[in-house]
């Protein structure tokens, strides 16, 4: 307890200064669970919103549903951080304690060992940050006693303690759907030491109750949005990103791994990087011990496979490396169960000046990233924050907001609001899907929305969203920030939209079909296939006060759909903003499409007649470059 809470006041104490007395958040996405927990003590659980209808957003519903809890007793507004901060605390000392119970060769040593578990600068800026990360590890840990437990089981305990590892595996993946990686190997673990009973069943006692909470999961996501996967996990996976080729996702892979290597494991769990390897080895003599053996395997594993997991992540390297912070807790475990079979076999003083070797190497490094955590939440606090509380004196009552983070401006603005990186939800719409294509997929989507329902306000970073906040928004206020080290831009632009130019277009006479092209919905709808990763970059543009978004087609390359018309002669009509040179095949048949650029108003070039049915695909290949933003088929 005294080594956690020094550890927290040496975090949060200069960042308490920073933020002038409001409790420290370094992260905007610790208010993205405010928001989930709010509408959870309101009566609308996976909601981001009250009122605005399921949304996949919330990753660790666990733990929205104990920050509810706080919210509903009295933690409002700004204190629910404080209320988190005493869940960090708590799960930290449980941590603590269930590394004591593991690496109980002596109490000095399993102290000592303990106590590295706060000095990793890195790891605490995680754990003190308000994230999910501190209650996640202390389920970890408890999980690996448990799984101690089941190693050393007599017979007739045996099931019985497999069923609890198991329960808490499925209190693991929903508060990190990573962990599925960890139940697995506590899964097999169990399975080698059933000895005279059946693996297989207890291979099945472990895995069922984290397998049936993650389908759960899964299942209502798909119910609820047509998507098994969370909108965190199709924003932010490698996997997701339509523009990256398979060599471009390996790229970015590796340098993840070696980002975490390089700035995290030498720069903040060492106090040399050549002292790494030490640490490893200390790490595997868990496995030269018989007593430590099975769960020192375990931990080590599930670090390993948690980490490289995680690297899958695009985000993985950034926002202080939060979601490799389970993995270097694991680390430190593995650790603490090395010093603890070295002290068994060579004495407890070895193993005390091993553990404190450590755990003083790391606390050298700490300093820049408690001057990190105290740079990163005044950056929240005077951008974030103050944009929420701005907000809410803004416009007319009832007036939404369009943003591009999801924690702090719709928690404090406490209004009805649209994330046009789609973590939040609206009306099951696919803004996840939009963010993914670009910022002319996120206008078409808002095309969709009746007039009525569209934000009147935006707050987004123009480096972000320049069309937007160029063409569609009038600027009232903007905040600014000095020595920017965690948010999305130095300035956030806060303006009264005008989405005039959304409903000026119109369909041509006779339209038969039409395929909205960068509207992902529209997309979706006719199979259509761009040319990613080697092109169909969303753009959108305005031509006579009329919008449309549309994707770039590089010469040689094509794009393809299937439609839904059914014509024996009919034409098809593409649209651009430039010149069009291309050429359309469907149903055996191919046709040009050329037109000049015309002056003042869209471009179109209508193909001569072709028969045309449903079912059919349509390729169109680019003669030279060209900008497709819509077709329709007509009579």
């Amino acid at each position: 307890m005294v080594a956690t809470v020094a550890a927290a006041a040496a975090f949060w104490g200069p960042a308490l200064r920073a933020c002038r007395g409001d409790f420290p958040v370094p992260l905007d996405d610790v208010f993205i669970h405010f928001d989930f927990a709010r509408s959870l003590g309101r009566g609308h659980p996976f909601e981001w919103i009250a009122g605005q209808g399921y949304s996949s957003g919330e990753t660790s519903p666990l733990y929205a549903a104990i920050l509810a809890v706080g919210w509903t007793v009295g933690f409002r507004g700004g204190a629910l951080a404080i209320f988190a901060a005493a869940i960090a605390l708590v799960s930290i000392v449980s941590a603590m304690t269930s590394l004591r119970e593991l690496a109980r060769a002596h109490a000095l040593v399993a102290c000592a060992s303990a106590a590295l578990l706060v000095s990793i600068g890195a790891l605490d800026f995680a754990l003190f940050s308000g994230m999910e990360v501190a209650l996640f590890v202390a389920l970890l840990f408890r999980a690996f006693v448990l799984a101690d437990r089941v190693v050393r089981a007599p017979p007739h305990l045996r099931a019985a303690r497999q069923w609890r590892l198991g329960a808490i595996g499925a209190a693991l993946v929903w508060t990190r759907p990573e962990a599925a990686v960890v139940i697995a190997v506590l899964a097999v673990l169990a399975a080698r030491h059933a000895r005279s009973q059946s693996p297989f069943a207890a291979l099945l006692r472990v895995a069922t109750p984290g397998a049936l909470a993650t389908l759960a999961i899964a299942a209502l996501n798909f119910a609820m949005t047509g998507d098994y996967a969370s909108a965190g996990a199709r924003l932010k996976l490698l996997s997701s990103n339509p523009y990256l080729s398979d060599l471009d996702r390996a790229r970015e892979l590796v340098l993840n791994v070696l980002h975490f290597e390089w700035r995290v494991l030498e720069s903040s769990v060492v106090a040399r990087p050549r002292w790494l390897l030490a640490l490893a080895l200390s790490a595997l003599a868990s496995l030269a011990s018989r007593r430590t053996r099975a769960v020192g395997a375990s931990v080590i594993a599930s670090a390993f496979l948690f980490a490289l997991l995680v690297s899958f992540n695009g985000a993985a390297r950034y926002q202080g490396f939060r979601y490799y912070a389970p993995a270097i807790a694991m680390l430190v475990l593995a650790v603490a169960l090395g010093v603890s079979a070295i002290a068994r076999r060579f004495g407890a003083p070895l193993g005390f000046a091993i553990a404190m070797f450590f755990a003083g190497g790391a606390m050298w490094r700490i300093e820049p990233q408690i001057r990190f955590f105290r740079d990163a939440s005044e950056n929240i606090h005077d951008q974030q924050v103050r944009v929420g509380k701005t907000l809410r004196t803004l416009g007319p009552p009832g007036a939404r907001v369009l943003l591009g983070d999801a924690g702090a401006i719709p928690y404090f603005s406490d209004r009805g609001a649209i994330d046009a990186l789609g973590l939040g939800g609206y009306r099951g719409m696919p803004f996840t899907r939009a963010a993914l294509s670009g910022e002319a997929s996120t206008l078409e989507l808002l095309q969709r929305l009746a007039p009525s329902e569209r934000p009147a306000l935006v707050a987004l970073y123009p480096n972000w969203f320049p069309i937007i906040t160029s063409r569609f928004a009038t600027e009232i206020t903007h905040v600014t920030i000095d020595h920017n080290v965690i948010c999305g831009g130095p300035t956030k632009f806060v303006g009264a939209a005008d989405w005039s130019t959304l409903d000026g277009d119109r369909a041509p006479d006779g339209a038969l079909d039409e395929l909205d092209v960068a509207d992902v919905e529209s997309e979706l709808a006719h199979d259509y296939a761009s040319p990613a990763p080697r092109g169909g970059w969303a753009v959108a543009a305005v031509v006579a006060r009329v919008f449309d978004g549309g994707r770039i087609v590089p010469a040689g390359e094509r794009e393809s759909f299937t439609t839904n018309a059914n014509a024996d002669r009919a034409s098809l009509v593409l649209r651009s903003d430039e010149a069009i040179d291309a050429r359309v095949e469907v149903g055996g048949a191919s046709v040009d499409l050329v037109a000049p650029r015309a002056a003042d108003r869209w471009t179109e070039a209508r193909s001569s007649a072709l028969a045309i049915h449903a079912g059919d695909r349509v390729a169109i290949t680019a003669r030279a470059p060209l900008r497709d933003f819509h077709v329709w088929i007509i009579r």
